[in-house]
């Protein structure tokens, strides 16, 4: 006869998850409480989150990794408790992309721990489950429901390329659910060892080591409800991870230390005429100070095309010098590029604003904004064979607008005349005109065109040859080679040069969006393929003077938004780190003066800063009310160092360093000039000295 507690101790033997390590402090618990009922995680202001800095409303904690598809993360009250559900599906509605909602939470220095999840499958069409051992938006594993009753524990790396998910599976089996049950989720992760559990019945048992740490998460491709979140770790594990993120903190103070710190130099107002990511530096008025031009436009028929309503250009002490079209706050943003720079287009030594307008290029006088000369666009009518038409026919309503809708300008020396005097101007993505500076075409062509082009005299014959989405034009328009053939995207940003500093042969470096990275050698033979997610914003420059040559950086955005990349000057990855999830233009700024560039997060004083090639936060903004929408680095006092200019609609502050240069030489880098900016222009950065 057996007694009761010995059935009581074989029953929980059973029915309790076992492992020799001790499950024994708890690191966080999270039944949503906190929030409130609605939507859950919108922006907290307006902002294109691509290279704004938005932030999101109240998540107690829960970070949103993805922001491809529907946002479709709800907060319901049932009984007086709260549950987080995510009611979308695995594809967009626009795309045949496949999209991985995820929310995580905790921090990296999580090691050894186990996660349970309450949660109610109430669609079993499609993946949900929970993630553990988080690295980043690209490198995690998960334990999960999925269709056909089965249920999966896998890893992800993200590296299998365009369109395809990266997942790697350790282990399948079959589970029942009822879509009107909550389920118990277990995960117990100690070294290489990984048990999964639902409801105490221990599912998967394996080891495996491809990631030792990270944080936990919510994975949702189909509707299900999330009711309870616990992470719980060993006592000795804990202790080691408190440690770990003391020492990191104090490293981090250690090296903020050493870094020169923002102080405040110009504080300007621009209420009722401010701007987004919108705007231009240049000297307007003549007198050896840039000046700043602020562009606001008008969506109209969708967010493609834009029409600028109004400018305002204004100096370094906030005085208007002159402004064109009347300002509107509701004008002030901006999901793409602009169709304005200042150069000195003519020749005279004056600079002019160089605008598109409807169907009308303007040519205005920097000093007053007068109109001094204004051309036709091109017709927006359809080549013959123009294939990339049908690539992005998705942009374009050219049965409502017979007339370019102009996406960008920028100037080049295509004749050989030692200026940069000619002209390229072109439509969203398929097709781009050459003219001189007084508007007589030179050539057009037609070719998957990305967003913004890059000039470089590859042939050292005087007359710039034109890079552009993965095309080289020589300076006549004739396609020397292309490799839309071979790419499923668009480029998003190139940029041509000795990478090494070692006096070897130009390479040319793209950040493709959907398709990666790319590094080619001068004939557009693809030398390095990285399939990292949808990079964008790339630049080059000095992040890492540890390591011969320039470095590349991308930072991804749609797909796994904030994921940060380097590589050296022969393409190959040196680290990738994710600090926040969006995106950023991460330029390089000649902050210290010495030689080592920083990225530019952002201006947030909590999620941005100056980062170092490392990954890590070495300069942070002071929390003085500042604005932090849009941001751009560039040298305002003359000491060759960087000022990080930051704005908003309402407001320009400018920040230099808190104090002087001590060095026998001055860092002085070769910047993209003034009148090429963009908001997908590779920004890079070569290396001089004063």
């Amino acid at each position: 006869m057996i007694s009761w507690n010995t059935l009581l101790y074989i029953l929980l033997a059973f029915s309790v998850p076992q492992n020799s390590d001790k499950f024994d402090s708890q690191l966080a618990f999270c039944d949503f409480s906190k929030l409130k009922p609605g939507k859950f995680g919108g922006f907290a202001a307006k902002g294109f989150p691509e290279y704004h800095y938005v932030p999101r409303q109240f998540t107690d904690g829960w970070e949103i990794v993805n922001n491809r598809g529907p946002e479709e993360w709800l907060v319901f009250e049932s009984d007086g408790k709260l549950s987080l559900n995510y009611l979308g599906y695995n594809k967009t509605a626009w795309t045949n992309e496949f999209i991985y909602p995820v929310l995580c939470y905790g921090d990296s220095l999580w090691k050894d721990y186990m996660l349970e999840v309450n949660l109610t499958p109430i669609d079993r069409s499609d993946l949900n489950g929970i993630v553990f051992r988080y690295r980043d938006g690209r490198h995690y594993y998960l334990f999960g429901f999925e269709k056909d009753d089965r249920i999966t524990l896998r890893y992800r790396d993200g590296e299998k390329g365009f369109r395809q998910d990266g997942w790697h599976e350790l282990a399948t089996g079959r589970f029942s659910t009822d879509p009107t049950k909550t389920y118990k989720l277990n995960v117990e992760a100690s070294g290489t060892k990984i048990r999964c559990y639902i409801n105490n019945r221990e599912i998967f048992n394996v080891s495996d080591s491809h990631y030792s740490g990270g944080k936990v998460g919510l994975f949702a491709t189909s509707p299900v409800a999330f009711k309870e979140v616990r992470v719980m770790s060993t006592s000795k594990a804990k202790e080691e991870y408190l440690a770990g993120k003391a020492s990191r903190e104090e490293q981090l103070k250690l090296l903020r230390s050493e870094n020169p710190q923002p102080k405040l130099w110009k504080k300007i107002s621009t209420k009722g005429f401010g701007t987004a990511r919108a705007m231009r530096l240049g000297d307007l008025d003549g007198d050896g100070q840039l000046d700043f031009l602020l562009v606001q436009n008008m969506p109209y028929f969708n967010s493609n095309y834009n029409q600028i309503t109004c400018l305002t250009a204004i100096d370094q002490n906030g005085k208007i010098l002159w402004q064109s079209g009347k300002p509107d706050p509701d004008n002030a943003w901006l999901s793409y590029d602009v169709a304005a720079q200042i150069h000195d287009i003519d020749g005279d030594g004056f600079t002019e604003v160089v605008m598109a307008q409807g169907q009308w290029i303007k040519i205005l006088e920097g000093r007053t904004g007068r109109e001094k000369a204004r051309y036709q666009v091109p017709s927006s009518a359809i080549l013959p064979g123009e294939k990339s038409w049908l690539e992005y026919k998705h942009y374009y309503r050219r049965d409502l607008l017979p007339y370019l809708n102009v996406d960008c300008i920028s100037f080049a020396d295509l004749r050989g005349t030692g200026k940069p005097q000619d002209v390229i101007i072109k439509d969203r993505h398929t097709r781009l005109w050459a003219y001189t500076n007084r508007f007589e075409l030179l050539w057009t062509a037609s070719a998957n065109l990305g967003h913004f082009p890059f000039f470089h005299d590859s042939d050292k014959d005087g007359k710039d040859e034109v890079f552009i989405g993965y095309s080289k034009f020589d300076p006549s328009g004739k396609l020397i080679w292309s490799l839309d053939s071979l790419m499923g995207e668009h480029s998003d940003g190139i940029c041509v040069g000795d990478f090494s500093l070692a006096g070897g042969p130009d390479k040319v470096f793209i950040g493709g969006s959907d398709d990666g990275v790319l590094l080619l050698d001068g004939d557009g033979k693809i030398l390095k393929h990285q399939r990292v997610g949808h990079a964008q914003t790339p630049s080059v420059g000095q992040f890492r003077p540890d390591i011969p040559g320039l470095e590349f950086c991308n930072i991804n955005f749609w797909g796994e938004p904030g994921l940060i990349t380097i590589y050296d000057s022969k393409g190959d990855e040196i680290t990738n780190f994710e600090l926040i999830h969006a995106g950023s233009p991460v330029q390089p700024v000649n902050w210290r003066g010495d030689g080592t560039e920083f990225i530019f997060l952002s201006p947030n004083p909590v999620e941005g800063g100056l980062i170092d090639g490392w990954g890590r936060r070495v300069v942070l903004f002071p929390d003085d009310g500042h604005p932090d929408l849009a941001w751009m680095a560039h040298d305002l006092t003359g000491d060759t160092r960087d000022e990080l200019i930051v704005w908003d609609l309402e407001s320009i502050c400018i920040y230099t360093q808190d104090r002087p240069f001590t060095g026998n030489q001055v860092y002085k880098p070769v910047r993209p000039p003034l009148y090429n900016e963009s908001n997908y222009a590779t920004s890079f950065s070569w290396p001089g000295w004063n």
